[in-house]
């Protein structure tokens, strides 16, 4: 309420003031009698010091404007008006104090007899005072101004006689100056200063006329009130009053004063004379005693400020400039009346107008006593200056004589030098001061390179300038040549020339710019520079070299008119000097790395400048030496220049480049910079001088060849878009394009001998190509395509009027030779990285084969369709030619093309037609494969059919030949396959294939010499291996698109040649293993992917379709061909792996590796269990496997921690099919110790601890709950996968044992921290969101495998395809595959790892499980309850999905009982809920008893909710049928380890569970029964 009260208070007084504004003011007399009732009212006076600020600021307006609205009725009321306004004077709320003062100015306006109402000397000055020494508490800008009018109000009573008023007055507003509130803000500062002054003004006009003398009052106000005021601003540290408008007032008061003195009687005049006596004389002893200090006794300042109130005679530094610009009327005049009414008519009262233009007086020239002062001054400091060094009077006395040159300046100063008498001046005085004192001055301080340069140089060349404006042409032009020959510093010709050239030039600077005398210095000054920066060991200071590179920088830019500073004569050679001081590519840079970045940067500065300024200096010859070099420094990798550096020197290059292009446009002038640019760039590409071998250099010149062409079509467009197609940027790109020399390439016919996409009539060579650097046959080709690439493809896709026809066909002819090239390069990366490509992803030749990749489509995608069948025809042409690289030339662009294409070219017609491949050798056979994917279908059956015909027709002692058999059934088989897959009927080839492989079985009948049965394949001829490859390939054709076809013999025929070949790679184990026999290695590779077509016929097809295939085939297979073709294929494996190191295999051996590890992982756990790998057995172990399968697993364990990813999941596939049966061995075991633990097969535990071990150094910095992304094929990813691998194996082995094993291997698991470990580790490598998107889907399994219909990673079972390539993305995968099992089938010790967790761990743990698992867990819980198979006797399962309930009922004779099983939102981390449903015939007693035990079975067992039933069941049934219960926990079978009671005691007989009892024992102490208290 007292809030609102004072808002209404308020609001009501302020309405009265508006009303009174409002109120015309000849109407004033009808509410006079209103306003005298209001006046009258007691209550109103009170406001006056009322504790809010609102309603003291509301009544001192309100009598504000009674005041200036109703004078009478204030002069009536005029005993209560004064004293509440002008008692209160001390009022320092800033809400309060400016409506207090605009009512006081009012009242002593208004009211006549103001004073006598109140008593000035106890009532008003005193509050006034305190004011003033506080500085105005923060509002001395609304204060100080009204002091002025105040002081013109006072009458003289008050003032009084003497000076006493006035020591008061001004004394006070001094120490309110002093204030540290006051001098910290510098507006406070400025409103006190100019109320001082202006008072002070003020006060001395009032004596002008006095007829008395007013000396006493004079000198009180000069000398200790105003100088001792601009004494204080000499010698204070921080420049508050200093900067103030101090200055310029005294300097506008001089002034005013010196107007005065001239006008009025005789009688002023000599009173104002006398006044300025006082102030010159005063003023002149201060500056004089300021002047004799050094800075040793402590003149810091003092000189400084004097120079700077000095200044403000000649130019008053306190005026403020207007501002222009545009105000509307209204908005002016609107300002206007806000000012007006906040202030009121306070500008009446402060100010008239004759008043307002007396306090500004324009600035009349110096007088007499002023310039008599300021020449006493400065030659004093010229004394102090030479004689004792002190850098400050130099300082004043370079200002002092700049301000005030003029020769009788310099005479006087002169007269103070020594032997300076007007005798040795002559008859010109500046002439004698350079000689005498200037010159010889100066060179101290050039040869002296201690002395504090950067201040004292630009002091001397100031007092050189002042010289300067002051000497006749003739001197000034003697001086600077003396100037020039006589100095070598190059931080005084640096500051010198800044100076003349921030002047206005005259015909004498500008000769002497332009002259012999200063180029040649500065032509000097740069090669002396430049030899400095390239000698080793010399270490310039920091001073020296950036003075010298400025004055550089200054001198090659332009003057005021835009004109080159210096004679081009001299930028030349100043040019060329300056490119010497950069590192080339021939010349090494020997100074220090610090030297070089800065050196490189000074010439950046100094280019920078010139090329954007000089432009008329473009076309010299060292202008554009030094360009390319600029250039050059950005191809210079070795010199490690930093990032923003390099920065620079492009944008200077460029700038130069574009300034260039612009005066000089023709670029291909041999010896130019645009002709030696492109050289340069193809030399550094080409030769092996520059090493250009790894992507990164490759990019690096292309981005910089590609920044030139960018900048020059900058340079020439028009427009703000790069017009890349002006022929002269064409012209210019293509002399940037390189040569290149066909050359044959090797290496690249083991990849295509290996997949079958090109059959060879020889034995293809094996050469190894290092993948660490690009192929020197592939840089030229590769910065080709990236040039053509981004600037090319526009001009090439719009015709520019301006080309010929001619031209255009010839540009387009270029860029099919470019794309011809980029083809054949690409095709050959891609064999020569063959199958390792994805392992080889960070490989120079990796990258480089993905930069081809990227470009080539989109150049192709330029072509038009005339100009892509034009490259067709051309690259078919040299296929049928030469084939081999040719044809994948071919190969290559048709896959790059786009389907569409295909279906516009007839690929049959442009090779010949098919009779063109009627007589097949190499070539035309390449050709053939090569198209075979781009004919249609008709063509395709057209080519099976003559190839059906060759094949049966061919002689027999030309089937092993490419022109015989082996190339018909090469294209057969491709052709075969692609028809297939394009229409999925294989009846169109039923006859035809019966046909061949007849043939081929009449060929085993009758020349049995062709096929590699039984025998060492590298005793045979290339033809005969290579027709057995073909072969293979045929049969597994037929296995895998035609088995129903097949027949009993030809199933016979295949599967004998499949054991025979099998035969016949181990026996030629040996070769296997070599890293040039790609003939061994291609035949046992195609063997591997046969076995696998066969296995997964026999299991997928031929079990379902029995009827289809002949009777006795499945088991012949698997009692007798897959017994004998897996052993020895395991053999060959396990031996192949052992003798070489997989981590460096060639393409052949990492190809063979994938394929017979596919082909094992179809391998039966019969087969697995009667290998003959010889026996590896270890001394202390312990376990109760066969010495077979202890075998298998010290085999195969190891290869988990291969750093092959083939060989890693094969092991795991072998091991994952054995797991299961592998816990049956430790059954019936040792069945009289009762072990509390027991680990899983130790092979196996040590790659575990093994791996896990890595995986912890791989993670050690790795946060809970973030994801580490582990790179593919990185040293961390094997060790990770081999962990994470080792645990799947393990939660498998765990799976198939019993419950009784479980318990024990859990304990293990958790004993040993193996299950912490893995948590931990898992929350580090698990994605934090695993939601699959749909590019990821590759990496899991096909729909079929899913384990449900989940969007999650949790959801699927990484695929882990033996031939696939590893992702980021699978180990995540399998880290979450492991963690969703590992849930499932270890809850129990999950469960109590997370309850003993850290509550962030536990926080972050449950958040990520409840989200992404448990949905999925519980869903598979009820299903496995819906879907259970196993019935159980007596126990009836039913599940409630919606509620995640499962009901077990239990009915034995009269007994009923049924429990609600509810699984949590976060199972199986949080508790399973038992509750009661009904019961019948069962006790409370027992109930409970049951109920406490089925808890107790879901909470500790490590499995699915259906084997704690059954637990709980068994435990019920033993109950039933009367074992008796462990008196220790009331239990027939433990609730953790599952066993029954069999420790009995002697006395009463009663049996105790062995975990029960020896808890027992140990919490109470004792070793007695816990039932008759006897010793146990």
């Amino acid at each position: 309420m007292e809030q609102k009260y004072n808002r209404v208070i308020t609001s009501s007084l302020l309405a009265l003031k508006m009303f009174m504004g409002i109120v015309p003011r000849d109407q004033q007399n009808i509410v006079e009698d209103k306003y005298k009732a209001i006046l009258n009212d007691n209550k109103l006076w009170k406001f006056g010091k009322h504790s809010s600020n609102m309603i003291r600021g509301a009544l001192y307006s309100f009598l504000a404007a009674t005041c200036q609205t109703n004078p009478t009725v204030a002069n009536q009321f005029a005993e209560k008006i004064c004293p509440v306004v002008l008692h209160n004077l001390d009022e320092m709320d800033p809400v309060v104090c400016s409506s207090l003062w605009e009512a006081a100015l009012y009242v002593l306006k208004e009211i006549q007899d103001c004073w006598t109402h109140i008593n000035p000397r106890k009532g008003m000055l005193p509050k006034l005072w305190s004011v003033l020494k506080n500085g105005g508490s923060g509002s001395a800008a609304a204060i100080y101004p009204n002091l002025l009018p105040l002081l013109s109000k006072t009458p003289d009573s008050v003032i009084g006689q003497g000076v006493g008023f006035y020591q008061e007055f001004f004394g006070n507003m001094k120490i309110g100056l002093s204030q540290e509130k006051v001098q910290v803000s510098p507006g406070e500062c400025a409103a006190i200063v100019t109320a001082f002054v202006e008072c002070l003004r003020f006060s001395l006009s009032q004596h002008f006329e006095d007829t008395e003398p007013a000396e006493a009052i004079y000198t009180h106000l000069i000398s200790d009130q105003l100088l001792s005021l601009l004494e204080a601003s000499f010698l204070e540290e921080k420049p508050a009053i200093a900067q103030s408008p101090l200055y310029s007032l005294t300097v506008d008061l001089a002034h005013y004063l010196e107007k005065q003195s001239g006008s009025g009687t005789d009688f002023r005049k000599l009173s104002i004379n006398s006044l300025l006596d006082i102030f010159w004389t005063n003023l002149d002893v201060l500056c004089s005693r300021y002047i004799s200090v050094t800075e040793s006794d402590g003149n810091k300042y003092s000189l400084t400020r004097i120079a700077d109130f000095l200044e403000n005679f000649k130019t008053p530094a306190g005026l403020k400039k207007k501002t222009k610009g545009v105000k509307f009327a209204e908005e002016t005049s609107k300002k206007v009346d806000d000012v007006d009414r906040k202030n009121g008519s306070e500008k009446s009262v402060e100010r008239t107008d004759s008043q307002t233009q007396e306090l500004y007086v324009p600035p009349s020239p110096p007088n007499k006593r002023l310039l008599s002062s300021v020449y006493k001054l400065s030659g004093q400091s010229l004394v102090f200056a030479r004689e004792k060094n002190s850098t400050t009077h130099l300082g004043f006395l370079s200002r002092i004589v700049q301000t005030y040159s003029s020769e009788s300046l310099f005479l006087e100063v002169y007269k103070h030098v020594e032997n300076g008498t007007m005798e040795t001046v002559g008859t010109e005085v500046t002439r004698a001061f350079f000689q005498d004192v200037f010159l010889p001055w100066l060179k101290e301080f050039d040869c002296d390179t201690t002395c504090n340069v950067k201040f004292i140089v630009p002091n001397l060349l100031g007092i050189f300038m002042a010289l300067y404006r002051c000497s006749s042409p003739e001197t000034n032009q003697t001086n600077l040549l003396l100037l020039t020959r006589e100095l070598n510093s190059s931080e005084v010709f640096y500051i010198l020339v800044k100076m003349i050239l921030e002047t206005q030039l005259d015909t004498t600077t500008r000769q002497w710019l332009k002259g012999l005398d200063f180029g040649e210095k500065m032509v000097f000054f740069t090669e002396n520079l430049c030899q400095r920066s390239l000698e080793q060991g010399n270490l310039s200071t920091t001073e020296d070299l950036e003075s010298s590179w400025a004055l550089l920088t200054l001198v090659l830019s332009t003057d005021q008119n835009f004109e080159p500073v210096i004679s081009p004569q001299y930028v030349d050679k100043m040019l060329s000097k300056i490119r010497t001081a950069l590192p080339t590519p021939q010349h090494a840079w020997h100074s220090s790395q610090e030297e070089l970045h800065r050196c490189v940067s000074f010439v950046c500065d100094v280019a920078l400048n010139f090329f954007s300024s000089v432009k008329s200096c473009l076309m010299l010859t060292s202008t554009e030496d030094l360009l390319l070099a600029l250039f050059e420094l950005n191809a210079q990798d070795n010199l490690s220049l930093e990032g923003a550096l390099l920065s620079k020197v492009e944008k200077t290059w460029k700038l130069g480049v574009t300034a260039l292009v612009q005066q000089k446009r023709s670029l291909l002038n041999e010896g130019g910079f645009f002709y030696k640019a492109a050289e340069f760039i193809k030399d550094c590409v080409m030769h092996d001088n520059y090493d250009c071998s790894t992507v990164d250099r490759l990019t690096m010149l292309s981005d910089l060849a590609l920044a030139l062409v960018g900048t020059i079509a900058e340079g020439l467009s028009t427009e703000e878009e790069r017009d890349f197609s002006n022929p002269s940027v064409q012209l210019f790109v293509d002399q940037l394009v390189i040569s290149t020399v066909t050359q044959p390439l090797e290496g690249w016919s083991s990849w295509c001998c290996l997949n079958g996409t090109l059959t060879f009539g020889q034995k293809p060579s094996h050469i190894h190509v290092n993948p660490s650097k690009i192929p020197k046959e592939v840089v030229p080709v590769a910065f080709n395509t990236r040039l053509y690439s981004d600037a090319k493809c526009f001009s090439i896709e719009q015709e520019t009027e301006e080309r010929t026809e001619s031209e255009e066909e010839q540009s387009r002819s270029d860029f099919c030779n470019i794309v011809r090239e980029a083809a054949k390069m690409l095709a050959y990366c891609d064999c020569v990285l063959g199958c390792r490509k994805q392992a080889l992803q960070h490989s120079e030749l990796c990258k480089v084969t993905a930069l081809l990749q990227t470009h080539l489509a989109k150049l192709i995608k330029v072509l038009k369709l005339h100009e892509r069948t034009s490259v067709v025809q051309f690259l078919i042409d040299r296929s049928l030619q030469s084939g081999g690289l040719a044809a994948l030339c071919l190969k290559t662009f048709l896959e790059n093309s786009g389907k569409a294409f295909h279906c516009n070219i007839n690929m049959l017609a442009m090779a010949g037609s098919l009779d063109r491949f009627s007589d097949l050798e190499e070539s035309s056979l390449h050709t053939l494969q090569v198209i075979l994917p781009c004919l249609s279908l008709d063509d395709l059956k057209s080519v099976l059919e003559v190839m059906a015909a060759k094949i049966l027709s061919c002689d027999q002692d030309k089937i092993a030949e490419i022109s015989g058999a082996v190339g018909a059934l090469s294209v057969f088989t491709r052709a075969a396959e692609l028809t297939l897959n394009m229409t999925g009927d294989a009846a169109c080839l039923k006859e035809m294939c019966q046909a061949v492989i007849c043939e081929i079985v009449l060929w085993r009948h009758q020349q049995d010499d062709i096929f590699v049965f039984n025998s060492n394949i590298t005793d045979n001829m290339w033809s005969v291996n290579n027709l057995n490859i073909e072969l293979v390939r045929f049969l597994q054709l037929y296995v895998c698109k035609l088995p129903t076809q097949l027949e009993d013999a030809q199933w016979d025929f295949i599967l004998c040649s499949l054991v025979a070949w099998v035969q016949s790679c181990q026996e030629s184990q040996e070769s296997l293993g070599s890293t040039t026999d790609i003939v061994s290695q291609s035949l046992c590779s195609e063997t591997s992917n046969l076995l696998s077509s066969i296995a997964f016929c026999m299991r997928n097809i031929v079990e379902q379709q029995a009827d289809a295939f002949p009777d006795n085939l499945l088991s012949e297979w698997q009692e007798f061909f897959s017994q004998g073709a897996y052993e020895t294929l395991l053999s060959m494996f396990v031996w192949l792996i052992a003798n070489q190191d997989v981590t460096k295999q060639t393409i052949g051996q990492d190809y063979l590796v994938a394929c017979m590890g596919l082909a094992l992982t179809g391998c039966s756990v019969e087969n697995l269990k009667n290998h003959q790998l010889p026996p590896k057995l270890i001394a202390d172990d312990t376990s109760n496997l066969p010495d077979e399968q202890q075998t298998l697993l010290n085999y195969l364990c190891p290869l988990l921690l291969c750093g092959n990813r083939a060989v890693q999941l094969t092991a795991y596939r072998l091991l994952l099919s054995v797991m299961p049966v592998l816990a049956s061995f430790d059954e019936n075991k040792d069945q009289d110790k009762d072990e509390l633990s027991r680990s899983p097969p130790v092979a196996l535990m040590t790659v575990l601890d093994t791996s896990s071990a890595g995986v912890e150094h791989i993670l050690t910095e790795v946060v809970v709950g973030e994801c580490l992304i582990i790179e593919p094929y990185s040293e961390e990813c094997p060790v990770t996968m081999a962990y994470l691998l080792s645990w799947k194996l393990v939660l498998e082995f765990f799976k198939g044992a019993s419950p009784e094993l479980r318990v024990q291997y859990a304990t293990f698991l958790r004993d040993s921290s193996a299950v912490h470990n893995l948590m931990i580790n898992l929350y580090r490598i698990m994605p934090e969101n695993p939601t699959i998107h749909l590019k990821d889907n590759l990496t899991s399994q096909p729909p079929t495998n899913r384990l449900s219909s989940s969007k999650n990673l949790f959801g699927e079972e990484p695929l882990l395809d033996i031939k696939g390539h590893s992702t980021s993305l699978e180990l995540r995968h399998l880290a979450c595959s492991v963690y969703h099992t590992a849930l499932q089938d270890l809850p129990a010790i999950i469960r109590q790892w997370w309850t003993s967790q850290d509550k962030r761990t536990t926080a972050v743990v449950e958040k990520f499980t409840t989200k992404y698992v448990s949905p999925l867990l519980y869903t598979q819980e009820i299903q496995a309850v819906q879907g259970q198979k196993t019935t159980f006797k007596n126990m009836l399962i039913k599940a409630r999905p919606n509620t995640r309930e499962v009901v077990a009922t239990y009915t034995v004779e009269d007994f009923s009982m049924e429990l609600v099983i509810t699984l949590p939102t976060n199972h199986p981390l949080g508790p399973i809920s038992v509750e009661c449903g009904r019961r019948i015939g069962v006790a409370n007693t027992q109930w409970r008893n049951w109920m406490l035990q089925m808890t107790t079975f879901l909470q500790h067992q490590n499995g699915s909710i259906v084997n704690g039933l059954s637990l709980w069941k068994r435990n019920v049934d033993k109950r039933f049928e009367g074992v008796e219960e462990c008196m220790i926990c009331f239990s027939v079978i433990h609730g953790s380890n599952c066993q029954l009671p069999k420790l009995q005691c002697r006395t009463c007989k009663k049996k105790y569970h062995n975990a029960c009892l020896y808890k027992w024992f140990s919490t109470s102490n004792k070793s007695t029964c816990p039932l008759c208290r006897n010793l146990f």
